[in-house]
């Protein structure tokens, strides 16, 4: 009997590649470079399209060491290119681009209310 090299596998490559279609795809991971210019905290976090502002600000907070309770509140995350402009809501409505050289870096920034 001639045995062809596929019959030692269970299944053929059409069906791997359809049961490969049904997993839900893993999604894209962005770094982004968090910086608190006023003590020159930094720190890198991986992201996701779905990733919100107010958990970048949580993480920052925790890598960057302020996390005191007086501190909570008044947190804001800008772009580097524009701190006119607070972001807000998920990041995937911003120009997330892999990190390098034109990779994104945001600006945390405590501005308490006076």
């Amino acid at each position: 009997a001639d045995l062809a090299p596929a019959a030692a596998f269970a299944g053929s490559s059409a069906q791997l590649a359809v049961r490969g279609s049904r997993m839900p795809r893993a999604a894209t991971i962005y770094e982004v470079m968090v910086t608190n210019p006023s003590v020159g905290a930094r720190t890198r976090l991986n992201i996701n399209e779905k990733t919100t502002v107010e958990e970048i600000i949580t993480k920052a907070r925790k890598e960057m060491d302020f996390e005191m309770s007086f501190l909570d509140g008044d947190w804001f995350l800008y772009e580097i290119e524009d701190e006119t402009k607070p972001l807000s809501g998920a990041m995937g409505q911003y120009n997330l681009r892999p990190w390098g050289p034109e990779g994104m870096e945001l600006h945390l920034l405590y501005q308490p209310k006076v």
